[in-house]
């Protein structure tokens, strides 16, 4: 569907100025708009990256909110930064200021097109700005959501499902103890797919335009070109933040949950007909176990590699072909 958008954007702006200025103009538009510029690819890849963001935004706070309790979440920041999450107005003004930003400067670099085909390249210019920045805020907010995590009272263990009768079920098979329903885990897929889905996009759109034959014939000359790294600057931490530090907080807060579990076992094992040497070798497998599972899950690993290699990219190319 993004795609599609960004295909019939081009047709339409293609059939537009044929009927208004002729063959040779339309033409020469969509050689630009597919070729040179690549707007067909980045704007598509802005559309695709607005529309899973827009129609999956309710994960993150939903997993949240299915772990920890109203009176649990009351006690940090976290209705606050949902509420910006969510919110609207905030949206369209930090759209509309980026779109303002995006326009100056593509209208500094100048398009190589004039009449309405300049006018069609500059507003998909400016649409991809405008998609860009609601991505970016909507990554920005669902970071602080989940760094207010770490002001939660965890009274209980979120890392698994807790069984009944904990001692006999351990004693007679450890692993089955293990059995989870770890709902923030959902967190850290999504965040992986969303932020190398928009770091591609931004290094696409940044490379596409940053290697255009804009023809920089402002007052400051091609000096302008400049600024077209700009989404670079603003995009590489806050992607790098959002896709490695909810990583770290869901550690925290299942450290925390196994250490209370520990604790209830450490209770529960009391009674139990076994030596102390047995239950202390117990305690420690038990934990042994956790943590391992636990850094097995939320370590980094091969699905990591897309988005190092595309920030090295990002960053190193321009200064290499400059």
């Amino acid at each position: 569907m993004g795609f599609g958008v960004s295909l019939v954007y081009g047709l339409a702006g293609t059939a537009l100025i044929h009927a208004v200025e002729g063959r040779e103009e339309a033409q020469q538009f969509l050689r630009m708009y597919i070729g040179p510029f690549n707007t067909l690819v980045t704007l598509g890849l802005g559309v695709v990256t607005a529309l899973l963001i827009g129609s999956s935004q309710h994960m993150i706070p939903n997993a949240i909110e299915a772990t920890f309790t109203t009176e649990e979440l009351s006690t940090t920041d976290y209705f606050e930064n949902k509420r910006r999450y969510s919110s609207l107005s905030r949206t369209i003004v930090f759209a509309s200021e980026m779109i303002i930003i995006g326009f100056i400067v593509l209208q500094v670099c100048h398009f190589p097109l004039y009449g309405i085909a300049e006018e069609v390249m500059l507003i998909a210019g400016c649409l991809q700005c405008g998609l860009a920045s609601y991505a970016g805020r909507k990554i920005r907010y669902a970071g602080m959501m989940l760094h207010s995590l770490l002001d939660v009272q965890v009274t209980r263990n979120l890392f698994k499902q807790r069984e009944l009768n904990v001692v006999n079920t351990y004693v007679q098979n450890p692993r089955r103890h293990l059995f989870k329903e770890r709902k923030l885990d959902a967190v850290n897929t999504y965040v992986q797919t969303v932020s190398i889905l928009a770091l591609i996009g931004v290094y696409l759109g940044v490379r596409s335009y940053y290697g255009a034959p804009f023809l920089y014939d402002s007052f400051i000359g091609r000096s302008a070109q400049v600024f077209l790294l700009l989404p670079v600057i603003i995009a590489t931490p806050v992607l790098l933040i959002f896709n490695f530090y909810p990583r770290e907080v869901l550690r925290k807060i299942y450290d925390k949950s196994i250490d209370i579990e520990l604790a209830s076992l450490h209770e529960e094992i009391k009674n139990a007909t076994l030596s102390g040497f047995e239950k202390k070798l117990r305690l420690m497998e038990f934990e042994k176990m956790y943590r391992e599972e636990l850094q097995y899950s939320l370590q980094l690993s091969w699905s990591d590699l897309p988005i190092g290699i595309t920030i090295l990219v990002m960053v190193l190319e321009p200064l290499i072909t400059r």
